[in-house]
C-alpha cells in the first residue's frame, strides 16, 4: 500500500500516481500506518541525498559515491543490513526529486565519479511503482562526469527501454539457486537476472555482476562454478563495465535478528572471527579460498573485465590480484570510467 503524507499533496508522486493511476492514502505521519516492508511511504522530508559509501581504513574502498533517495526494499534477504541499520520496516520515499536532482548536478561539478543507488534500497525493485529510473536517466545522461549504477536483485527493467543507455550501468547481485531460494527472499530466480542483464546488454547498457556476498555453502565450488557458466554463456564481455566480489560479513547485531527472523536460514552455520572493522567475516584463510575460485574463473573467460574486491585488506589484493589498488581516489583509477575507455558512442 502507498501512503502519501499530507505534506507532498501537490508534489511529485502524487502527479506520477494520479497520471497512471496507482491508488494510495492520504496521511498525517507514519504513525497511520503498519511498519511492514509492503507499505510505502511518501515524505517531504529533507535529506543528503548525496553521499560517499562508508567504508573502514582496515579495508579498500573502491570510493563509490550513493545517492539515497529510497530507504528499505521489498525483498527479504536473510543477511541484508538494513534489518539493523533502519529504525522502520516500511521503504520511504523522498518526494524532494529537486533535492535529489540538484545534489547530482553539484556532485557533477566536483569532477568524474561513480554514482548510484542501491545502498538503502534495491535500484529496480519498485520501478514501476516508483519510477526513479525515469527520473534520474536522463539528468545523469545530462552530466558530464557521473556514472550512473543501478543495482538489482529483480528483473523490473521494463522503464529502461526507454531511455538513452548512455551513462548507465545496470547491475545484478549474483549468487547460486539454492542460495537464493533459502536466503534471498522475494527476489528474482538467479537465470532470470542473467537474462534480463542480456536483455540490457543487447539494448545497448552496460552491465555489471556483484558476488556480493560470497557465502560458504555445501560444495561451493560445484554451485557458483555452474552459475559463472550460465553467466558467460550468456553475456559478452565487451558489455561487462566490471565485477564486484566480497565475501559475508556482518555486524554483531545482525546475527540474533537472522536467528529470530529466520530461524532455517543456513547463513550462521559457518565459523567467523571479529575483524578490524568490528564485522563478523569468515576466517581469513576461507575467504582467500573462495574469492580465488571466483576471481580465477573470471580471469580466465574475461581476462579485460575490471575485477575488483569489496572492503578487503591490501593483502589479499597483493594475494590474489598481485597488487595493492590504494586508497580511494587510487583505487577508483582501476575502473574503464575513470579512464575514460567506456561509453564510445
Amino acid at each position: 500500500m502507498i501512503y502519501l503524507d499530507k505534506s507532498c499533496l501537490g508534489g511529485n508522486f502524487q502527479r506520477i500516481f494520479d497520471k497512471k493511476g496507482i491508488p494510495y492514502t492520504i496521511v498525517s505521519s507514519d504513525e497511520e500506518f503498519e511498519d511492514s516492508k509492503k507499505n510505502i511511504y511518501i515524505t517531504s522530508q529533507k535529506n543528503r541525498f548525496v553521499h560517499q559509501c562508508p567504508a573502514t581504513k582496515e579495508y579498500r574502498c573502491c570510493n563509490y559515491m550513493v545517492v539515497d533517495a529510497i530507504e528499505g526494499c521489498p525483498f527479504d534477504c536473510t543477511y541484508c543490513i538494513l534489518q539493523v541499520y533502519l529504525n522502520h520496516q516500511y521503504i520511504k520515499v523522498y518526494d524532494d526529486l529537486e533535492g535529489i536532482k540538484n545534489s547530482i548536478l553539484e556532485q557533477d561539478k566536483l569532477g568524474k565519479c561513480r554514482l548510484g543507488t542501491g545502498e538503502l534500497s534495491d535500484s529496480l525493485a519498485l520501478d514501476h511503482l516508483i519510477p526513479m529510473t525515469d527520473f534520474l536517466i536522463p539528468i545523469i545522461n545530462g552530466c558530464q562526469n557521473i556514472q550512473f549504477e543501478f543495482k538489482t536483485k529483480s528483473v523490473n527493467i521494463k522503464n529502461l527501454f526507454n531511455h538513452n543507455p548512455k551513462n548507465i550501468v545496470v547491475s545484478f547481485s549474483l549468487n547460486p539457486h539454492e542460495i537464493v531460494e533459502s536466503e534471498e527472499h522475494l527476489t528474482a530466480p538467479v537465470l532470470d537476472r542473467i537474462k534480463a542483464a542480456k536483455s540490457l546488454a543487447e539494448y545497448g547498457y552496460k552491465v555489471s555482476f556483484h558476488f556480493d556476498p560470497l557465502i560458504d555453502w555445501d560444495n561451493f565450488e560445484e554451485l557458483y562454478g555452474e552459475l559463472l557458466d550460465e553467466l558467460f554463456n550468456n553475456i559478452e564481455q565487451k558489455n561487462v563495465e566490471f565485477i564486484s566480489i566480497s565475501t559475508f560479513r556482518f555486524i554483531p547485531e545482525l546475527a540474533e535478528v537472522i536467528r529470530q527472523k529466520f530461524p532455517d536460514s543456513r547463513i550462521l552455520a559457518s565459523e567467523f572471527v571479529r575483524s578490524l572493522d568490528g564485522k563478523m567475516r569468515y576466517f581469513k584463510i576461507k575467504r582467500v579460498k573462495m574469492l580465488k575460485f571466483i576471481v580465477d574463473r573470471f580471469n580466465k573467460q574475461w581476462p579485460d573485465v575490471f575485477t575488483y574486491f569489496c572492503m578487503e585488506d591490501k593483502s589479499i589484493w597483493n594475494k590474489l590480484k598481485g597488487f595493492d589498488p590504494g586508497e580511494r581516489v587510487d583505487f577508483e583509477k582501476n575502473f574503464k570510467w575513470y579512464k575514460n575507455e567506456s561509453f564510445v558512442y
